[in-house]
């Protein structure tokens, strides 16, 4: 294996994992359609910024 083909598949890895980390990352910070009727109304009290659940 040339240099060339090690620094195309060490790329290629890096942005799979990046994009994979992207991925997850989204999943877990956005509710599902079929789930928000279930989620609890947050309300932002203060400076710091703490989330309240009601």
């Amino acid at each position: 294996m040339n240099k060339n083909q090690k620094i195309f598949r060490w790329v290629f890895i890096i942005f799979t994992l990046l994009m994979a980390g992207l991925a997850i990352q989204m999943g877990m910070s956005t509710t599902a359609p079929w789930n928000k009727k279930k989620n609890k109304t947050k309300i932002e009290i203060g400076n710091d910024a703490r989330l309240f659940s009601f």
